[in-house]
């Protein structure tokens, strides 16, 4: 209470010398906060860096700061408004593939799918590339490392056969390389076991549900994929989405 008090009082006094043509200065809040502490007590908004970098500035350059932060607000605003718009198209697009009765064309058109997340989320996505006869469907880039991208959607669950094939490419390239795996209807139990028993994983396997969740804005791409590769670096390559904590 006696905090609440105090803080409010401070407030008002910026306000009213400022008014006054008479700002508030760091070194009368230093000897607020010397009384303060000759009391007992330390409020830790008075000790902000920031607070106290602000009152050596002047009205202007607060007033131009002030309305720096509300276009940011803004731009930030905006820019989560056309993501919602686009994941709602790519949702949509990714319900009609799911109803295609050529599974093919279905296949090849959500590499084009996976693409535009990828962009949408600013992961600099390279499409399917050639590396000495091994065809890679694709990559991108988070937080400044790159991981290889592939992508199948078979009728039931991967098998083994599949997630070695990838492990074998990712292995080949570098030591650092690491990749996402996309299963739209999961791995098999057997392909889990050979994937991590007695193996170091270098990438982990993303599901349909995994990408349902991700255009229906239960997670963003970014913090899904960042969990994921903490929990890579643990050894963990199936994870289901509800153990994300998101």
């Amino acid at each position: 209470m006696f905090q609440t008090l105090v803080l409010e009082i401070v407030r008002a006094g910026i306000v009213y010398r400022e008014k006054k043509n008479q700002p508030i200065g760091t070194a009368e809040i230093d000897d607020l906060n010397g009384c303060l502490l000759e009391l007992g007590f330390k409020f830790p908004d008075l000790w902000d860096p920031g607070f106290r970098a602000s009152l050596a500035q002047t009205t202007t350059e607060r007033a131009r700061e002030h309305v720096r932060q509300e276009d940011f607000r803004l731009q930030n605003q905006s820019i989560a408004a056309t993501r919602s718009q686009e994941l709602a198209r790519l949702n949509q697009a990714f319900a009609e593939l799911s109803a295609e009765q050529d599974r093919n064309k279905a296949g090849l058109a959500l590499e084009g799918l996976l693409n535009d997340l990828f962009y949408l989320f600013d992961l600099q996505p390279r499409s399917g590339f050639r590396v000495t006869g091994e065809q890679i469907d694709g990559s991108f880039e988070l937080d400044g490392q790159v991981y290889l991208l592939e992508a199948k959607w078979e009728k039931g669950r991967l098998p083994e056969a599949d997630l070695l094939v990838f492990q074998a490419k990712i292995q080949a390239k570098s030591s650092f390389t690491r990749g996402v795996f996309v299963a739209l209807n999961d791995i098999s139990d057997q392909a889990r076991d050979a994937i991590t028993r007695g193996k170091a994983p270098s990438f982990f396997v993303m599901n349909g549900y995994d990408l349902m969740a991700v255009l229906y804005e239960q997670v963003s791409f970014e913090n899904f994929l960042r969990k994921r590769v903490r929990l890579l670096g643990e050894g963990r390559v199936c994870v289901p989405f509800h153990e994300l904590s998101v």
